[in-house]
């Protein structure tokens, strides 16, 4: 009988050790993949958000909206210091050249519809102008293309309407998205969704048409599409007199704070218009500006505003008994944003005074000839303003330095001849406006000018 050959103990134990070691990596590796994702830092990748940087200005517009019966040309110049040459006049299909400078006030060309002004070069920081004139006084800046715009206290009825103008200066079509607000909150309106105007091209939207109603409305316009320049031309009347009409300047956005700058003195109607775009009730409370301080009015209460809901406050008491006390303006509070108009519809007249921006660096208006002053308020801090006063022709006519502090304005009388005023802040900001006043009263709006281009800040993203 033979004897078995005895196995190899040493080969067996090689290969259960290969065994083990194989399932072991088979199920540990996934396992430590999926750990070492976990263990990546998402903080190693900067995600703070990065701020636009500025460029060089190389070519801008500014839109000019049609004039109303008796308006004269547009008049256009440029604040850019030292700088003159050609300017690019878009009249409808009619293209032009005129020539501008510094300081001088330069008609912009006739005709019955909007005017697009093009600057190049050195022309395109600093371009400004105004629409003047009517057989009321009326006044409005031309203004710049803006993609979110609030009117507030528009109409459409037969005693108060109000046309919408939104002009293309663009070769491609734009688009804008028009949402209304009522007193009872947003009203649907499918004609005013989508809008769309063809490349230089203008279009106008009468409300009274569109959504004939009696009560105040707000209106938000926002560029979904292209650029495109807005304006509205108001239009109010009382019973058995004659119409009066005016530009309603725009509000950037609902804002906690506002100051609302030029109170005509004589009879008639003020009433303020708020709007609470927000979904919560906001409360209001209203001071009066004026250049000893800044005070609340005898007797005024604070202001309940429903979410989402237009509100009309009569003040015509309250304001023609500040006028008496020096009152020029009014500031409004809130505790959540609100929009607001001052519609003043004085001896026949109709002004508005809408929230001002604050004017942060030099700029400059194109005014009426004839009485007018220049409102300043809300002083970031105490500093000084200078205001310079210049002829169509560019001669300059005056020249003051004045101080500003907060908690109260200031009020610079300009030559009746001033066709320019330019305006400088030194040390702090300001809210700045010009209330021209003959034949009526118009308040134009100070704002700092386009000087920069922006381009939007990049940041890297997470794999």
């Amino acid at each position: 009988m033979s004897t078995p050959a005895p196995t190899n103990p040493g080969a067996r134990s090689s290969r259960r050790v290969k065994v083990d070691v194989t399932t072991a990596l088979a199920v540990g590796l996934p396992i430590l993949t999926v750990l070492a994702v976990l263990l990546v830092q998402p903080s190693d990748v900067t995600l703070s958000r990065q701020a636009p940087t500025r460029t060089p200005l190389t070519s801008a517009s500014v839109v000019c909206p049609s004039p109303v019966t008796g308006s004269p040309d547009a008049l256009v110049s440029t604040d850019e210091k030292g700088a003159s040459g050609e300017l690019e006049v878009e009249v409808g299909k009619d293209s032009s050249r005129i020539q501008v400078a510094q300081g001088k006030a330069t008609p912009a060309g006739s005709g019955d519809g909007p005017v697009v002004v093009n600057g190049h070069g050195d022309l395109a920081p600093g371009l400004f102008g105004s629409r003047l004139g009517g057989k009321q006084l009326a006044g409005v800046p031309c203004s710049i293309t803006t993609a979110d715009q609030w009117f507030t206290g528009v109409g459409a009825g037969a005693g108060h309407t109000s046309q919408l103008e939104l002009v293309n200066p663009d070769a491609g079509p734009a688009v804008a998205d028009i949402t209304l607000y009522g007193r009872a909150g947003t009203i649907d309106v499918p004609r005013l969704r989508g809008v769309s105007v063809p490349g230089h091209s203008s279009l106008h939207l009468d409300l009274g048409k569109i959504v004939p109603r009696r009560d105040e409305l707000t209106m938000h316009v926002v560029t979904s599409r292209g650029r495109l320049a807005s304006s509205v031309l108001d239009t109010y009347a009382v019973i058995g007199g004659a119409p009066s009409s005016d530009w309603l300047a725009p509000q950037a956005a609902p804002a906690t704070s506002s100051l609302l700058l030029g109170t005509p003195g004589g009879a008639g109607k003020r009433t303020l218009v708020l709007t609470n775009p927000g979904e919560d009730e906001t409360r209001v409370s209203l001071k009066i500006v004026s250049e000893r301080s800044v005070f609340a009015p005898e007797g005024m209460k604070e202001i309940r505003l429903a979410p989402g809901s237009v509100k009309r406050v009569s003040l015509t008491e309250q304001v023609a008994s500040a006028i008496t006390k020096g009152g020029f303006g009014l500031q409004v509070d809130s505790t959540s944003p609100v929009t607001a108009t001052l519609r003043s519809f004085v001896d026949g007249d109709l002004s508005h005074a809408t929230p001002g921006s604050a004017v942060t660096e030099d700029t400059a208006a194109v005014v009426p000839i004839g009485n007018k002053r220049l409102l300043l308020a809300g002083a970031s801090g105490v500093g000084v303003v200078t205001v310079v006063a210049t002829s169509a022709s560019g001669e300059e006519l005056s020249s003051t330095r004045a101080e500003v502090r907060p908690g109260a304005g200031t009020v610079v009388t300009l030559p009746p001849k001033a066709t320019i005023v330019s305006v400088s802040p030194s040390q702090t900001s300001v809210v700045a406006a010009v209330e021209a006043s003959g034949n009526g009263t118009a308040v134009l709006p100070l704002t700092d000018l386009l000087r920069n281009g922006l381009i939007p800040g990049v940041r890297p993203g997470l794999p």
